[in-house]
């Protein structure tokens, strides 16, 4: 089996349970601080206390799939988990299950909360209900909040923190815990799909879109061509997203934004999606990417990542990368959220304004070309240059 590493914010939060051989604060793990925090057979256990955006804990995930490592859960999990419109997505894939657990269950009340450990529960006759959704959305501890209205339906589902956990529940998890690394880690199975008829989404308000009008219109006489009828749609057709065989997207993508809650719903259909939802989160984070060249020996300007904005971070910043050097917001786009400083008081002010913004920031030294490299990938294969 292979080795297992558990990430905590604090040591602390761990006290309650048995000794870990790799344990590791967030920091410790972000900055790669042992050589286990880069090996690529590793499997990664993210128990940090918060997944929100940007935080050290999503961090911690991103990093550990730019680092060839099995994460859980894993940035689409906790990017689906963020928001109702994309956990909505799974409740078709275990709406059976939860009608013969309620039926089992017969409870009067109209609502109930269910704690998962590792989609394991305490309560009696839900085990198969938490199985699939841990199979859906695996994350290692969750509170799944149910109501009844005019049928059981779920209400929340929120990601737990180890502090939250009291007595009976810390011997729950721990068991759950060591039943899950006797198991090897499964993926579910992925849905076949065909392509007949296409959506293209696009924003005609977008004042840089990835493709102009002319480029659109190639593209949609060439899909006549193959026999792929094209429709150009736009934000407004998300509900009906079911009656296309695939989708492409034409806008400016971005995790927060509804290009990436047409493309987790397009993938969640079967349909055939660029950009994929897994693309979208990789690409729009400028930490995962530069982590990911470092880890495959593609060559990159000196790089460091940024936590706070004291005086001695940036005395050490302007060491390791001279002035003047560029700072970068991870999910920053055309030019927003990237600033290239030239003296210590730039530094120490961008700093401060980022890191609000971000729990991590990227530094790197600046090198001056005349001209951009733009690489296109497609099917995970180069396609230009």
């Amino acid at each position: 089996m292979s080795q297992v590493i558990i990430l905590v914010d604090d040591p602390a939060d761990w006290a309650a349970y048995y000794p870990a051989r790799h344990l590791l604060s967030a920091r410790e793990y972000l900055q790669a601080q042992q050589s286990v925090c880069t090996d690529k057979k590793v499997q990664v256990i993210n128990l940090c206390r918060s997944y929100k955006y940007l935080s050290p804990g999503y961090y911690c995930s991103l990093l550990a799939e730019a680092r060839g490592q099995r994460v859980l859960p894993s940035v689409r999990t906790v990017n689906d988990l963020s928001r109702k419109a994309l956990y909505g997505l799974h409740f078709g894939q275990f709406e059976a299950a939860l009608d013969k657990a309620m039926k089992r269950k017969g409870s009067g009340s109209d609502h109930f909360s269910l704690m998962l450990y590792f989609g394991h529960t305490t309560q009696e006759g839900l085990a198969d209900l938490g199985r699939q959704i841990f199979d859906q959305l695996p994350c290692p501890l969750l509170k799944v909040d149910f109501r009844r209205r005019e049928q059981w339906t779920i209400e929340a589902l929120k990601p737990l923190a180890l502090k939250q956990l009291k007595g009976a529940e810390e011997d729950a998890f721990a068991q759950a815990l060591e039943q899950f690394n006797a198991r090897v880690w499964r993926n579910p199975r992925r849905r076949r799909s065909d392509r007949y008829e296409l959506a293209m989404l696009v924003n005609e308000d977008e004042a840089l879109p990835p493709s102009d009008n002319k480029a659109l219109k190639r593209f949609i006489r060439a899909g006549r061509q193959l026999g792929i009828r094209v429709d150009q749609i736009g934000r407004d057709a998300y509900t009906r997203l079911g009656e296309y065989d695939g989708l492409f997207i034409r806008e400016t993508t971005a995790l927060d934004h509804h290009t990436y809650q047409f493309a987790r719903k397009a993938e969640q259909e079967g349909m055939v999606v660029m950009d994929d939802p897994g693309s979208i989160l990789r690409c729009t984070n400028k930490i995962y990417l530069a982590e990911l060249m470092q880890a495959n020996g593609v060559p990159v300007p000196p790089t460091a990542f940024v936590f706070s904005d004291d005086d001695e971070q940036i005395d050490q910043l302007i060491e390791e990368l001279k002035l003047p050097m560029v700072l970068k917001i991870p999910d920053g786009s055309f030019s927003r959220g990237i600033s290239k400083v030239k003296t210590r008081e730039e530094l120490a002010a961008s700093l401060r304004d980022y890191l609000k913004q971000s729990s991590v920031v990227l530094a790197q030294a600046f090198m001056y070309t005349d001209y951009d490299w733009r690489i296109g990938v497609l099917n995970n294969r180069p396609l230009f240059a």
